[in-house]
């Protein structure tokens, strides 16, 4: 009996009847950015960008630095100040001018058309996920 059984989880894994867990299988937090743009505003930049979270469970966003700048806000569309932001799992979220983006202002150096920075979004549970961005 024990030779049966033996043979038959032997013949199981020789088949390739293995099962490698996701992210979402584990209960984890995955954030992933996608789409990082700059659009000038006066004096300031308008970043907009995709936040995919591929996770089981979502995190929240409590803020956001750039080297390029002194001031990084989270705002809404109206503009207003947004302190913490819930991304939930499984999801996309657009970071759009007419919804919640980030805004950059008081520039600590002269940023061109084409050039790439780093935006960080600050997380509760993930930390800093950066944010590939063009200036366009």
């Amino acid at each position: 009996m024990v030779r049966r059984a033996a043979l038959a989880a032997l013949l199981m894994l020789a088949g390739g009847c293995v099962y490698y867990p996701t992210v979402m299988d584990t209960g984890g937090v995955r954030l992933r950015t996608e789409n990082g743009r700059a659009v000038r505003q006066g004096a300031d930049l308008v970043v907009t960008f995709d936040l995919v979270s591929s996770g089981k469970y979502g995190d929240v966003i409590t803020g956001v630095v750039s080297p390029v700048a002194q001031q990084a806000a989270l705002v809404n569309g109206a503009g207003g100040p947004v302190r913490r932001l819930e991304i939930p799992g499984a999801t996309t979220v657009k970071f759009t001018p007419e919804s919640t983006h980030v805004v950059l202002s008081a520039l600590q150096k002269p940023v061109e058309r084409g050039e790439t920075f780093i935006v960080t979004l600050l997380f509760e549970k993930s930390g800093g996920v950066g944010i590939v961005t063009l200036l366009e």
